[in-house]
């Protein structure tokens, strides 16, 4: 039986470190990781720079914690599909997952964040180990639920299989810079978007 005190604990702790991360993320869309310091970040977030510390050793651990975060919503993703009907082609699991993909990819505050981190890793080796381990996980999940969702055993059925989800994850991926590069032009039809990928996911699977 947990003790109630420290729940509370636990609770305000968590708090706090979301309060950071918040102010920290915004603080990073807005002037880069360069541009934003603990003291900014402390600014931001309503609280001394001893606090932050206290949460995180550094900016890179904070960075840290905001990869975590993108990598639990893409593992959401993997679970959802865990979860989907025994009966339901693999191909279907995807497609119903395509507008929320969208949403996410395209999401300003995720796209000015998420470019923020990918720059620092072209130019960080730790930011860039960092993503890789964590795109190590999520290939490791799905590549899971993938040889239980297929029903094959045949290597070169599965190395053609994940070579495919490799080209989805792509376009998912590439929607980010595209949410940059047309920024001042007519909204995006996102309902045009997701039947023309759903169109190339189904063509894929055909193949």
């Amino acid at each position: 039986m947990s003790n109630p005190q420290d729940d509370e604990v636990r609770e305000k702790t968590k708090e706090r470190r979301k309060q950071v991360l918040d102010a920290a993320a915004n603080c990073f869309r807005k002037e880069g990781f360069h541009g934003c310091s603990i003291a900014k970040i402390s600014k931001a977030a309503g609280m001394s720079p001893g606090h932050i510390y206290y949460h995180f050793a550094n900016k890179e651990a904070i960075v840290e914690a905001l990869v975590a975060q993108q990598e639990h919503t893409l593992l959401e993703l993997v679970n959802d599909i865990a979860a989907a009907p025994p009966d339901e082609a693999l191909v279907d699991s995807l497609t119903r997952q395509t507008e929320r993909m969208i949403e996410h990819h395209t999401s300003l505050d995720f796209v000015g964040l998420w470019l923020e981190i990918v720059a620092e890793a072209a130019r960080n080796p730790s930011v860039a180990k960092l993503l890789q381990l964590s795109h190590k996980n999520i290939a490791a999940q799905f590549d899971e639920q993938l040889i239980k969702r297929s029903n094959t055993s045949n290597a070169e059925e599965f190395r053609k299989l994940s070579g495919k989800m490799d080209i989805i994850a792509l376009i998912f991926s590439g929607l980010s810079q595209h949410v940059v590069t047309r920024a001042n032009e007519d909204k995006i039809d996102y309902k045009r978007l997701s039947e023309t990928i759903n169109g190339v996911i189904k063509h894929l699977f055909k193949t």
